[in-house]
């Protein structure tokens, strides 16, 4: 086979290469997508089939969410802002805007973790019918899916911000800061549909 054919895989241009990780990893916050949307519809079928009396048996929900609702939306501009920095050939505005970013991730866990303290005594109490008891249930399996995909989210963040100092990114090739900022982004875009679910399914 003759060298040159070699070459004309669009890997062995870094920036088509860029192109095509782009597109695949859309390809993944689909599914990931998917799988979140999945939850949430449940949960709507559920609420949606019972009685209104049945509602009663549930607590208020935690006022923390409120909170951490605000911390993440925070975050989605902090990762914003480094991509933006990194763009305009700012490495450092890149690494303090990642290590905010994680940060800003590490608060909103120990946010929602105070939550889960809060409810965790109704849920023991457990209410009297089967459907609050569910209800319950159910804020711990939304928030609990979402906080993992928030600590997984925060590996990669590290990662970046320890490439960022080794100047592994450039203004025009930046893979994993992409990556990391369309991951973050999504997880705020589904906190704010999970947040809505339980706001309108909860007291």
């Amino acid at each position: 086979m003759p060298a040159s054919s070699l070459r004309n895989s669009p890997f062995d241009d870094r920036e088509a290469g860029f192109s095509a990780g782009t597109l695949g990893f859309w390809f993944f916050l689909a599914a990931l997508a998917v799988l979140f949307a999945s939850f949430i519809l449940a949960h709507w079928l559920v609420l949606i089939s019972i009685e209104d009396d049945a509602l009663l048996d549930l607590p208020n929900l935690p006022s923390g969410l409120w909170a951490s609702t605000l911390v993440l939306l925070i975050s989605s501009g902090t990762i914003h802002w480094a991509v933006l920095g990194l763009r305009s050939g700012n490495t450092n505005k890149l690494k303090l805007g990642v290590i905010l970013t994680a940060i800003l991730g590490i608060v909103f866990l120990a946010i929602q973790t105070r939550c889960w303290v809060q409810w965790s005594l109704p849920l023991a109490v457990a209410a009297s019918s089967i459907e609050a008891r569910y209800l319950l249930a159910s804020f711990y399996v939304l928030t609990g899916i979402h906080a993992a995909h928030i600590i997984g989210g925060l590996i990669p963040l590290v990662i970046v911000a320890l490439r960022a100092t080794s100047g592994r990114y450039t203004p025009t090739y930046y893979p994993g800061v992409r990556y990391a900022a369309m991951y973050w982004h999504f997880l705020d875009a589904v906190w704010l549909a999970l947040f809505v679910t339980l706001q309108l399914g909860g007291k």
